[in-house]
This record gives C-alpha cells, structure tokens and sequence, in this order.
C-alpha cells in the first residue's frame, strides 16, 4: 500500500510550514493481534487541513504529541505545528489497541476542541476515525480503519485519590475587580489579567510554588509543608515579592483601578491541613478551613489602611526570622464562627 512504512522507522513530524513531509498513505485495515501496530503498517494519521489543497498528513503508530515544540519527544512521536496560540505541548492522541479505541488528551492553556465542543483539560476522550480537532487556528483530522469501538470512557478513567496534607496557601486578590470588569471591555480585561498572572506565575516558580488555580480576580497557589524545605517562608517571601513587583507589572497594563491609578492587589498567607485532589480534571483543588481564611485574609488585605500582606499567626511562627510584622490583631472573617490571629509581613 503507497505510504506505507516500517514500524522501526522514524515517521517525519508533519509541519504546518512548507518544510514539513507528510505521509500519503491510507491506515491499514484490521486489529493487531499482538496489541500493537502491525508490521508495516500505519495505524492511523493525523491530517492537517483537512479536504483544503493544502492537506498534509502525519503518521500515527501508537502516541503522538502535538504542539509548537513537543521539547523532548523523538521525531516519530512529535508533530509541530507553528502557531502562536497554540501550546509548547498543546495536546496528545494515544492508540489502544487492544481496546480498539483511541484517546485525546489537552494539556493546552487556551483549550482544544473536538467536533467544535471545548474539552476538558487532562481529561483523556475518545476519538474516531473521521473526528476534527481544531487548535487555535488549525484543524486535524483523525483518520483510520480502525479505533472505533465506543465503549464508556470509564474504561480509561484512573480512581482519583483525595489526600489531607500540612500545606501553607498564598491567595491574591485584586482590589475592586468587580468595578472594574463592570467597565473594562471583556478582551482587554482577560488579555491584561493573563498578563499579570503570567509575572505572578514566573514569581511563584522561583519560590517553590503550585499554582492551584487562578479564577477571575483570585490568584490562588500552595506548598506542601513536606515536600517543599521552609514552605511558609517561602510562601511569605512569594507573597511580598508579588505585591513590591505589582506597581512595575500594573503600570504595563491597560486595565486601571477604578480611581484611574495601577491595579493592586491583597495578598492572604494561612497554613494547616487541607484535602487535595483533582476533582475538576484541571488544576489541583484544594478545600479546608485554611483555605477559606487564606481567601478571606486577601479579601481584607490592602484596604481599609491594612497591609498588603496579611498572615496568619501559625504562618508568623514559622516565618518569624527574616520578615517585619506589625502587631497581631483578631480579624473576624466571614462564614467562621472563630476570630483569626492576623499579622501584616513584609521585609526587613
């Protein structure tokens, strides 16, 4: 069959510019009895414009990685794509074969669709022969003779494990963010917040940090008070280094706080036992009471005259070398019958 090529040979990484070669040859037909690709065949490909007269076609013997760089992957697992809206490593299709099934997988930051409908991200679906993928501006299309089977998607579903663990959580919250998106033109808005969390996230990375999620004007990350040395002081230090860094960030931004000044945000630092988890499918979701106070405490901070970094006292024990707190006062919270010991933080 033309196109046709040996499993022990390197397929080439189709391109969406002029330099990348394809493969024009049609799947092979039937089930391997040995639960891989068979001998010579092609199992599948991934086609690029498909039914335009630009079509290209990639290779698929088992899994491959779609995405402008796919840093690490061998040629023959790989297809890269050049497209600035498109991720690093967007997303990946996996071949089952003894399951007669083939899965698609987003790992991307600005989503990938399938048959137009947004998936989850992390979340693996299936796919069949004939389904279209669109990644920011370029659609796939998955072809075969086989991978058709349409059994539940539980049959690749992994028990997801809930877990208590000591943590310090950090949130930031943007000061008036309702007033301002009631104004704001909705693109611009997301494009500037994108770009804040961007600096955040680079922050954050330096400091050990896990970005647990970020939703609107909440900008929320943890460390594990077992897996990361001096988690609370590096909280800490994460915290007020995000608010020193925030008025050379805000100046940069279109998007400017209701008295027409940079954006400003509060910065809340608790610790203790939360579960963990990824219920979502998405980012890691974190519940408990510390949680609730961390959120509550970057509600408060930065307004009213208090500091812009507010830490609880179980924070302030672990951290009390290396950063100057004012006096600690007891802060009622709302939805928490108890008061809250509060300190502001910043640096020596």
């Amino acid at each position: 069959m033309a196109g046709d090529a040996e499993p022990d040979q390197p397929g080439p990484a189709a391109e969406s510019t002029a330099e990348g070669r394809t493969e024009e040859g049609a799947p092979e037909e039937g089930p391997s009895p040995t639960g891989t690709e068979d001998a010579g065949s092609i199992p599948a490909l991934l086609v690029i414009a498909p039914d335009l007269a630009e079509e290209r076609s990639t290779p698929l013997y088992d899994w491959v990685a779609v995405g402008r760089e796919c840093a690490g992957v061998e040629e023959r697992h790989r297809l890269l794509i050049e497209d600035p809206a498109i991720s690093r490593t967007h997303l990946e299709v996996r071949l089952d074969f003894a399951g007669d099934q083939a899965w698609l997988t987003d790992h991307s930051t600005n989503g990938t669709r399938l048959n137009g409908k947004r998936i989850e991200r992390s979340i693996p679906v299936t796919i069949k022969p004939g389904d279209r993928i669109r990644l920011g501006q370029v659609e796939l299309q998955f072809r075969s003779r086989r991978f058709s089977a349409t059994s539940a998607a539980a049959a690749m579903a992994t028990l997801r494990e809930i877990n208590v663990t000591d943590m310090v959580l950090v949130v930031g919250d943007i000061l008036s963010f309702s007033t301002i998106a009631e104004s704001a033109d909705d693109r611009v808005l997301l494009e500037n917040i994108d770009r804040l969390y961007a600096e955040l996230r680079q922050i954050l990375a330096r400091h050990h940090g896990t970005l647990s999620n970020y939703v609107g004007d909440a900008f929320f990350a943890t460390w594990e008070t077992d897996a990361v040395p001096e988690a609370a002081k590096e909280a800490v230090t994460f915290a007020i280094e995000s608010a020193e860094s925030l008025p050379r960030i805000a100046a940069g931004l279109q998007v400017r706080d209701p008295d027409g000044g940079p954006l400003r945000m509060g910065w809340g630092v608790a610790s203790g036992p939360a579960a963990v988890s990824q219920l979502t499918g998405m980012l890691v979701t974190v519940l408990g009471d510390a949680t609730n106070v961390a959120f509550r405490l970057s509600g408060l901070a930065g307004r009213e005259g208090r500091p812009d970094v507010l830490v609880t006292d179980a924070v302030h024990r672990a951290t009390s070398m290396g950063f100057a707190f004012t006096p600690a006062s007891a802060i009622q919270v709302k939805g928490r019958s108890q008061t809250v010991e509060t300190l502001g933080a910043r640096r020596l």
